[in-house]
């Protein structure tokens, strides 16, 4: 799986770089949707279907090795790849080159029922997914394949076991608000991407209160997304962890939702 290879080679320090499909035409029906790690060596795992295209994207990810920065790319194909992938002639397929240390992370505090459904959606989005829980029975990594898995001393000094940046997208829905606040009074001055808390609506004003009196400065508070997910209906917790992750993606590349 590419991300047991992420893992390894962030583990390592391997400089690296995953190139995901941007166009509905990109993906060869024999690869998987993740797309491909290319180091400075060539492809380390992974396709994009082979041939002269993916040669060329290949030679592209090699170029931003080591600068950190996103980038996509629009590439032209032959007249036999558009004929095979059912293009217009003369069009285009994008692909989404990100450095490892560049790709989002979703971290989630709380291992209950809905982190497993949130961890599998934001994999499957592009996500390093990490989820911290205080109790062995919930941070138990076969629940998570795929996901770090790390077990905290009740949510006390979670940069210790954590090294949150500007690419971390947090998600605190623990099994209290007991909990929850202990997450916040450190998460609140992290600079991450976004920081979303699972709450009811009707008890929203209330939690900020608290928070506020307990020393949390108030526009720290205002950039929560409280609750977490776009207003979007959603009841069964598939459909919560859908509408998290698209608030996540809404937040973060300044979509209108």
């Amino acid at each position: 799986m590419l991300t047991e290879e992420i893992e390894r080679l962030l583990g390592e320090g391997v400089p690296a770089v995953r190139v995901r499909p941007a166009s509905v035409r990109a993906a060869a029906p024999a690869e998987e949707t993740g797309g491909m790690l290319v180091t400075a060596a060539g492809k380390a795992a992974g396709g994009i279907g082979g041939g002269d295209l993916e040669r060329r994207v290949i030679a592209e990810a090699r170029k931003i090795l080591g600068r950190g920065e996103s980038r996509r790319i629009a590439v032209g194909v032959s007249p036999a790849e558009e004929k095979a992938r059912m293009m217009k002639p003369g069009g285009t397929l994008k692909f989404l080159l990100e450095p490892l240390e560049a790709i989002p992370v979703l971290c989630l505090f709380g291992a209950g029922a809905l982190a497993v459904p949130l961890c599998r959606i934001g994999g499957e989005a592009g996500f390093r997914t990490v989820v911290v829980d205080d109790d062995p029975v919930f941070a138990d990594r076969r629940r998570f394949p795929g996901s770090e898995v790390i077990l905290s001393d009740a949510f006390r000094d979670l940069e210790a076991v954590l090294n949150p940046g500007p690419n971390w997208c947090l998600v605190v829905a623990t099994r209290n608000h007991r909990r929850d606040q202990r997450v916040i009074k450190q998460a609140a001055f992290w600079e991450t991407a976004y920081l979303g808390v699972l709450c009811g609506r009707d008890k929203k004003d209330a939690f900020l209160d608290r928070l506020e009196g307990e020393g949390i400065p108030r526009k720290l508070l205002e950039r929560m997304r409280v609750p977490a997910g776009l207003e979007i209906g959603a009841a069964a917790l598939e459909e919560i962890a859908v509408s998290i992750v698209a608030e996540i993606f809404r937040t973060c590349r300044g979509g209108t939702g």
